[in-house]
């Protein structure tokens, strides 16, 4: 994946919602970034691997356009990521909701990089995006477990075993 949709991945994943999960699955977050993380309106601050991250989005104002009988909406959000307060990476992008008669179709269409630094953060984006991901599936296998236990119990004894 390149660094612009990792940064991505990395928000619209873990960071987007993260007030509602924080509400009500915190255990959903990864250890290390919930004890640490620091929230305001538009910025989290959190720490991985001894570094201090702050990923910034930015929300410009959403605009909405009607195509045939389709409503669609465009926000232009801007992306800033910091280590140990430095800007090491700036992006902007815009997402676009499109409302079919059907089901909403969703394009994210990446801009322009206007600041890059390059360090050991590129590949600790991507693995902090894998360890919150792994993270939360772990602990749905642990609520899942008695679940599927029982139906596995179930199962042998329809088939008599």
């Amino acid at each position: 994946m390149k660094l612009r949709e990792e940064v991505w991945s990395l928000y619209s994943s873990n960071f987007q919602y993260i007030d509602d999960r924080l509400k009500k699955e915190p255990e959903l977050l990864l250890p290390e970034v919930r004890e640490s993380l620091v929230r305001t309106n538009e910025s989290n601050e959190f720490r991985f691997k001894g570094q201090t991250y702050t990923l910034l989005c930015r929300q410009g104002k959403v605009e909405k356009e009607r195509y045939d009988r389709d409503d669609s909406e465009t926000t232009p959000l801007a992306f800033s990521l910091k280590v140990n307060g430095q800007l090491v990476f700036e992006f902007d992008m815009r997402k676009t909701v499109t409302y079919g008669r059907d089901m909403p179709y969703f394009n994210e269409s990446f801009g322009n990089i206007s600041a890059f630094i390059e360090g050991p953060w590129t590949a600790d984006i991507d693995e902090l995006d894998k360890a919150m991901s792994i993270h939360r599936q772990q602990i749905y296998k642990q609520r899942n477990a008695p679940k599927e236990a029982a139906r596995l119990k179930q199962d042998m004894k329809k088939f008599g075993l």
